[in-house]
């Protein structure tokens, strides 16, 4: 079984998994009009058949730290409830930023989470880290969360005066023209028809992101209670085993979410698994490889964990929005046509996720300083 086992390792494998859960969501951006819940069932096949790959081969198929038989006990259990959890948090979270738009979704959902998940995770896993850096860190993240939202209501301000509109992502087109009549979203009429519960209000929209927040905060301390070999010294997953009954929980629960949301979705048009079915091979690409790079950026975290712990990785993890904002920058063109004052609002932004992951790092890196040199010895 592979583990880092040095500082820098271990850093990568965060950095890797804020990369890649700030990444993963170009895939649904390039499935286009493909419904929700079609590309959410390849999304969580992706995401299984990857840790499974992974538990063979890194993992070399051990559960346990301790080699012991796998048991249902608390540490198996716990992992199960954490992909469980997070399932319905994530779609929680796509519905909460439809009802009630980023503005909302980003400071109530992903600012719990980030904040609320960072203390749970840091009373199993603190790893020795120093609790002033590490939560001087989230408060910084958290206040490049609402320079994020002021510079989405910056750019919306400048559209509405008269500025270029956002380019649509190229292969939408593309996905679109694969889809039936009865699998493509409707227009603006019938989507207000087929999702009643978009007109519920904005507290409505609130609650969805809180209720999404409060969950999200709590798979990644029940992933590290699953791994904890002090309070589980014999039957404590690797981080590997963990990861595959996230997957597992995530892969079993989602045919569920997905059927509530083809016949009652909070947002956009019903859908059935028919649609799904008849959708032509290459429109499951999308939710696959979307799968495929949440799935590896999770795993990462996991093992970071191991020499990192738990709740400095799941810090790091959170300023995914910074990479996410970057796509949208610089490969989608998101921010055409806004003025200075919304560019100075992205840079900033910018600068204080990167500002709370040194602080985050930080708070962990001291402990591997090298040690000062011996004094000289005195004489008798």
């Amino acid at each position: 079984m592979w583990l880092p086992l040095s500082f820098p390792t271990a850093l990568a494998l965060a950095l890797t998994s804020l990369a890649c859960w700030g990444s993963w969501s170009n895939a649904a951006k390039a499935a286009g009009d493909l419904p929700f819940p079609l590309f959410y069932l390849d999304f969580s096949i992706g995401v299984f058949s990857t840790a499974i790959l992974v538990f063979l081969s890194l993992g070399s198929s051990q559960f346990t730290h301790d080699g012991s038989a796998f048991a249902w006990d608390v540490p198996a259990l716990s992992a199960l409830c954490a992909g469980g959890v997070f399932n319905v948090a994530n779609v929680l979270l796509v519905a909460g930023i439809g009802l009630a738009g980023l503005a909302v979704a980003f400071p109530v959902a992903i600012g719990t989470a980030l904040v609320l998940g960072t203390t749970l995770t840091f009373f199993i896993d603190s790893g020795g880290a120093d609790p002033s850096l590490l939560f001087a860190g989230v408060g910084v993240a958290f206040t490049a969360i609402l320079v994020q939202v002021a510079a989405n209501l910056s750019y919306k301000r400048d559209v509405e005066q008269g500025k270029d509109s956002p380019l649509a992502a190229a292969t939408a087109g593309e996905v679109s023209a694969w889809l039936t009549d009865e699998q493509r979203l409707p227009n603006e009429a019938e989507l207000c028809e087929a999702a009643p519960a978009a007109a519920h209000g904005t507290w409505y929209g609130i609650g969805v992101c809180a209720i999404s927040g409060l969950l999200m905060a709590c798979w990644s301390p029940l992933s590290a209670l699953s791994m904890d070999t002090n309070r589980f010294p014999s039957g404590s997953l690797t981080p590997y085993g963990s990861s595959l009954l996230f997957t597992a929980a995530v892969f079993v629960t989602s045919p569920v979410l997905c059927k509530i949301l083809m016949v009652y979705p909070l947002v956009g048009p019903r859908s059935t698994y028919r649609a799904y079915v008849e959708l032509p091979p290459v429109a499951h690409v999308w939710g696959l490889l979307g799968g495929v790079v949440w799935a590896v950026g999770t795993i990462a975290y996991l093992i970071s964990g191991d020499k990192l712990s738990l709740a400095l990785s799941y810090a790091i993890g959170q300023a995914a929005p910074m990479v996410a904002t970057l796509w949208g920058l610089l490969y989608y063109h998101e921010f055409r046509g806004a003025r200075a004052p919304t560019y100075l609002l992205v840079l900033g932004m910018m600068m204080l996720y990167s500002l709370a992951v040194v602080l985050v790092a930080a708070s962990k890196g001291a402990d591997h300083a090298p040690p000062p040199p011996a004094p000289p010895l005195g004489h008798a």
